[in-house]
């Protein structure tokens, strides 16, 4: 019976790997001002929860690169038209 206890008593390596994995990160405060936010938190495109004062990318000098995002959707969405070229005569 103490040999089963036993061998309860240590995790597997699947589970070390489960409690490894999970860092217990709490997205409910500001990432600036850590002022809990609870539902009315604002997630930015750079990852982080921001409350309402906090929420525009130049009040929490945001890491997201805006500019080349636009740059980025309008060449995936307009492509380059070339007409074919006219034969004179």
């Amino acid at each position: 019976m103490s040999a089963s206890v036993s061998e309860n008593a240590e995790p597997t390596p699947e589970e070390q790997d489960k409690s490894l994995d999970k860092p217990k990160q709490k997205k409910n405060r500001c990432f600036m001002c850590r002022k809990k936010v609870g539902l009315t938190g604002f997630e930015c495109r750079c990852g982080n929860v921001y409350c309402g004062m906090h929420r525009y990318s130049d009040v929490h000098s945001c890491s997201y690169n805006y500019k080349a995002d636009a740059a980025e959707k309008i060449r995936k969405e307009n492509p380059v038209v070339v007409g074919e070229k006219i034969q004179k005569i």
